[in-house]
């Protein structure tokens, strides 16, 4: 994980080099200009200004211009001078006030992975829909409704199909554009009369095959999420297939998990890769993007180990081959797991709560 930091006392440069943890790469700004077209610097996750004096127009630009990607600012000053200045909404939004002791407890909060929680948001995605979002989806809303022993809103909106539903031989009762039209007059009551139970505790809500968003306004998503946020603990969005787009960002805003799906072939990941940074630039947390690997053959595995070296991204787990599921689903018979799905249903287990196995994928990239 790409670290910068700068400041104007050299002494303090020592106290922060020693903080850094394990995993962590830590490049020291020495000019505060004429940085927008450094690679490292859009390649950095967390910036880290140390300030010993008040004001400093050097740490007021590099804030402005690494917004909205978080920031760790360390006020050395006497009297804490820097904290409670007033920034713009961007900066404010991902700006971390920290005393040097507390610098790397920080740091390993906002790059490392954590397990799933009682009210966790995910977003699976992948812009090549190289994977079965869908699939992943339900294991993971069923694995999560059986821990927390409460429904788990599914919100499929992968591209171009929605098919979670038909995965679970049930049918879409509402779709997310309707949500948005109907918004005026929305409530929990009428939502739990749509009877949105595919399946034992997992309600879905999927996406109309026409693309006709005329009813996607910044002020209707943001009152039917809040309502959805108001009803369910956990909700799953499944947006694989869905390119960069405000909607996208706006969902991954409203998340704080993050899966992107990939397959073996260097194409996949690297477009895996390409909307990580999108996401990083969105103010995303670092430690919450993580890679989920989805194999495309089972006879081409690549280490993981290898693959975590090589790209700029967390690989949280790899999924088993899913090929031999296709049956379970065409019959309706996904629940209860048997056979390969069970399987599959162990392995999400294993990547919800971070339990720890033996990578599947063996060999090497050959890049």
């Amino acid at each position: 994980m790409q670290l910068m930091a700068y400041t104007a006392d050299h002494h303090a440069k020592l106290d922060v080099s020693e903080a850094i943890p394990e995993g962590c790469t830590l490049t020291w700004i020495e000019d505060a200009s004429h940085l927008s077209s450094n690679l490292a610097w859009k390649q950095t996750r967390i910036l880290i200004l140390v300030a010993s004096d008040w004001p400093m127009s050097d740490i007021d630009s590099l804030m402005d211009n690494f917004a909205p990607r978080h920031v760790i600012l360390v006020d050395l000053t006497p009297e804490a001078h820097w904290h409670g200045i007033q920034q713009n909404q961007q900066v404010r939004k991902h700006l971390h006030w920290c005393e040097l002791e507390g610098l790397t407890d920080l740091i390993i909060h906002l790059t490392q992975m954590t397990s799933f929680d009682a009210t966790s948001r995910l977003a699976l995605l992948s812009p090549r829909n190289d994977c079965d979002g869908a699939l992943l989806a339900i294991a993971t809303a069923s694995q999560l409704q059986r821990k927390h022993k409460q429904p788990v809103l599914l919100l499929d909106l992968g591209r171009p199909y929605s098919d979670v539903s038909s995965y679970l031989g049930s049918d879409d009762r509402i779709d997310f554009l309707t949500l948005l039209e109907k918004k005026d007059y929305l409530s929990a009551q009428w939502l739990e009369e749509q009877d949105l139970d595919a399946t034992t505790g997992i309600h879905v809500i999927g996406m109309p095959d026409s693309d006709n968003y005329s009813a996607v306004t910044m002020e209707a998503l943001v009152e039917v999420m809040d309502l959805l946020e108001g009803m369910y603990s956990n909700i799953i969005i499944n947006l694989t297939g869905m390119p960069p787009s405000p909607l996208l960002f706006f969902m991954v805003n409203r998340c704080d998990q993050h899966w992107l799906l990939a397959d073996q072939k260097n194409v996949s990941l690297k477009s895996a890769c390409d909307l990580a940074e999108l996401l990083y630039l969105q103010g995303i947390r670092p430690g919450s993007v993580n890679l989920v690997l989805a194999p495309f053959s089972p006879e081409v595995m690549p280490g993981r180990e290898m693959i975590q070296n090589q790209l700029p991204i967390l690989v949280r787990g790899d999924l088993p081959y899913t090929f031999a599921v296709i049956t379970d689903i065409n019959a309706n018979a996904l629940f209860p797991p048997s056979g390969e799905f069970r399987l599959y249903m162990k392995t999400v287990e294993k990547l919800l709560w971070l339990s720890t196995e033996k990578s599947r994928w063996q060999f090497s990239l050959g890049w």
